[in-house]
């Protein structure tokens, strides 16, 4: 039964979307959903329904835009807070609402810092119905929040006392802290859920939803035992056992919310979600205007970083980047860069490599007269809110992190980050990058300024970060730590450890202005290029290849179920005696991706896998031997292909150099590149130069047909010459 409590906040939505001032698309979008609400309620259970509709009349001048987008017109006040959601917002609901109807019980909302996911989240919760495994009954039912740290229990608290009001009962679930187990919404960490004691008082029959803030922690086998205890359709690995059975029998729906709905260990976070339901694109976030515009400074230095070990995840290994980044030099220069170019800055986030750094760096920022300060994993949770806070309200310019604010961090007055701290991880990179770009218009908020001390943005190949469910499974995952420490444990290591950095005065120091560091205007450049540095060779009919120096080659194209495919043919060794001429052994199916760009990151993390990470530098299109001069052999063997006459000579019967056609261009054999040479013949090899003579001919009968217009629109004109002039 829908009580006045429940009716409350629905009627509230249904006229926050009304009273909307947005274009007619989403004013239309906003009716169909207000028509919804209303119509699903009213006739469940009308006379409530219409009492509950005349309790709130008196509220209608209440309910107007809201600038500030989350932030109460009135803090005190308990009341629910007129709040106008935003397009997206409205329609991540609705997506929800119908993917819940349409019988999925686990599914998951991509949308980026900044997007207001928590005031998306508890705009849903009145409007989940309870669900008894497939159908919705009558009653509230309960929701549990799970969020991954102190600081976002603190801000969905706020958030839910502020969007539900005062008759929604509201408790928290962490440390000291002791719900009640019976709460309309209880907010809880998840350290503190995997607790069993603290786990038990929670009835899965009672709860109506689970909704699982930063969801992409949701594939750890901590969060996988947790879930599984409200709905047993959440996959354990064999090696866990569950909290209660495996076939427990309730099924509440999970909703999961992220910014970065991918991770960096490849671990499958379809163990736990069904579907992605909505995603909302940084790029189209910047470019419609709900996030702050961003410019950057990449400061371009001699660091080395080539000699950073990396870890199992493809990142920069802490310990080994700190030698490298933490010095007197590096830190001085980040401070020379901040008094330079961001000194007027009203709030500046800067993150760093370890807890060291965060104190060397705070250090460098105060005896040079800045009032830097610092927070981390140590800071006590007290003097860390109060840090923030007063960091906030402009207190101090300068905060200086470690891993601390890289989630659940609202500070929309940040207009400056300082990445101290490289990374290879397009997720951390977002994560970073996103705690700047919030709207704060009432604190002269026009833009957020970048300063990229080691060019992170380019070292994690951008800012996209493709949402995705697959991956591996948590035993896939274990084979694959134990071929990496295999594979590194032998290493010496020592020689990248305790290497010296020259002085800063003898740094190459660069500073490269980017008005457009997310690439908005760039829709037109090579995914590619864009997402990877191997040397991936198109072969026609969105077929793309990856030789790996001798170890055969991996293939990504269209599948047949709709996704791409994935595949490794290894080589067959010299001497083993086969019953094929082909040098390849059988196709293996590495596995599938759902875009493109997932595919060539899966793909490249695998290629690493299989040669190795030392080999695996080779395949770079930026490796030093595709810039050398290709070979006589393999300029011979290209000129064989091409079926040029007197192949075994570098020149033709005049003495002049050969030439052969390359990427449609007639060039000299002796001016190409090994790595030009290599990928023309991979495409070769694999079905470009069919590809590749189709597209010329057609081309070619383009080109004739111009031709042959011009010469007929020649003619005309000679044919209507204009009179002498009579004078």
């Amino acid at each position: 039964m829908i009580t006045p409590k429940l009716a409350r906040p629905l009627l509230g939505l249904a006229r926050r979307c009304l009273s909307s001032r947005h274009s007619f698309t989403a004013v239309r979008n906003q009716s169909l959903l207000s028509s919804r609400v209303i119509q699903r309620f009213s006739t469940s259970t009308p006379p409530l329904f219409s009492a509950a509709s005349k309790s709130l009349s008196i509220s209608d001048e209440a309910l107007v835009d809201n600038p500030g987008e989350g932030v109460p017109s009135n803090p005190t006040s308990n009341s629910p807070s007129p709040i106008t959601l935003r397009p997206y917002q409205l329609a991540a609901i609705q997506e929800c609402l119908q993917a819940l109807t349409s019988g999925l019980r686990r599914i998951g909302v991509s949308s980026p810092t900044g997007s207001g996911k928590t005031t998306m989240f508890m705009n849903l919760v009145p409007l989940v119905p309870f669900y008894n495994n497939t159908t919705p009954t009558g009653g509230s039912g309960r929701t549990l929040i799970v969020v991954s740290s102190v600081e976002l229990a603190s801000q969905a608290e706020g958030a839910a006392r502020r969007l539900l009001g005062d008759e929604w009962t509201v408790e928290v679930e962490q440390s000291k802290r002791k719900a009640s187990g019976r709460a309309d919404v209880t907010i809880a960490t998840w350290q503190t859920l995997i607790n069993p004691d603290r786990l038990a008082k929670f009835d899965p029959a009672t709860f109506k939803l689970i909704i699982v803030d930063e969801a992409h922690h949701a594939a750890a086998l901590s969060y996988l035992r947790l879930l599984h205890y409200f709905n047993d359709e959440v996959q354990l690995p064999k090696t866990s056992s569950p909290v209660i059975s495996h076939d427990h029998g309730n099924k509440v729906p999970i909703i999961g919310f992220s910014a970065t709905f991918s991770r960096p260990d490849q671990l499958a976070l379809s163990a736990v979600f069904e579907k992605i339901v909505f995603h909302r694109e940084i790029l189209h976030m910047l470019e419609e205007g709900w996030l702050a515009p961003a410019k950057s400074t990449t400061v371009k230095t001699d660091l080395e970083l080539g000699d950073v070990e990396i870890n199992e995840n493809g990142d920069f290994k802490t310990s080994s980047l700190a030698s490298k980044v933490n010095t007197p030099e590096i830190n001085e220069l980040i401070v020379r860069t901040y008094l330079h170019r961001a000194a007027e800055r009203r709030s500046t986030l800067v993150f760093c490599v370890d807890l060291n750094h965060v104190s060397k760096l705070t250090q460098a920022f105060r005896e040079a007269g800045i009032d830097a300060r610092s927070i981390s994993s140590m800071s006590k949770p007290e003097l860390r809110r109060q840090t923030i806070a007063a960091f906030g309200a402009g207190e101090f310019p300068i905060l200086v992190n470690c891993e601390v604010l890289t989630e659940g961090t609202d500070i929309p007055e940040i207009d400056c980050i300082m990445l101290a701290r490289p990374t290879k991880s397009p997720n951390l990179l977002a994560q970073m990058v996103g705690r700047g770009l919030r709207l704060s218009p009432e604190t002269g908020k026009e833009d957020c300024y970048i300063i990229d001390v080691v060019d992170s943005v380019a070292s994690a190949n951008g800012m996209i970060v493709s949402p995705t469910l697959l991956g591996l499974s948590h035993e896939e995952r274990d084979e694959e730590l134990r071929e990496y420490e295999e594979r590194n444990d032998p290493v010496d290591k020592t020689d990248n450890k305790h290497r010296s950095i020259p002085g800063s005065d003898d740094y190459n120091v660069t500073y490269i202005d980017v008005d457009d560091p997310f690439h908005i205007a760039s829709h037109t450049r090579p995914i590619i290029n864009r997402v990877s540095k191997n040397a991936w060779v198109a072969c026609g009919k969105t077929k793309y290849i990856l030789e790996l120096i001798g170890n055969g080659y991996i293939s990504i194209d269209p599948g047949t179920i709709g996704a791409w495919a994935i595949t490794f043919r290894p080589s067959i060794p010299t001497g083993v005696l086969t019953n094929t001429k082909s040098p390849f052994g059988r196709v293996r199916v590495v596995g599938h991706a759902d875009d493109l760009e997932r595919a060539l990151q899966t793909a490249d993390k695998y290629a690493e896998r299989i040669v190795g990470r030392e080999l695996s530098l080779r395949l770079s299109r930026y490796a030093a031997w595709r810039q050398k001069p290709a070979s006589e052999k393999a300029i011979a063997l290209m000129m064989k292909m091409q079926g040029v006459t007197n192949g075994g000579s570098l020149v033709d019967e005049d003495g002049s150099g050969q030439k052969v056609s390359v990427f449609g261009k007639s060039v000299h054999v002796g001016e190409l590149t090994a790595g030009e040479i290599s990928s023309w013949l991979c495409a070769a090899r694999h079905g470009a130069k069919t590809a590749r003579v189709s597209q010329d001919k057609a081309e070619g009968r383009k080109r004739i047909k111009a031709e042959q217009k011009a010469e007929k629109e020649r003619l005309h004109r000679l044919r209507n010459l204009p009179l002498p002039d009579s004078n």
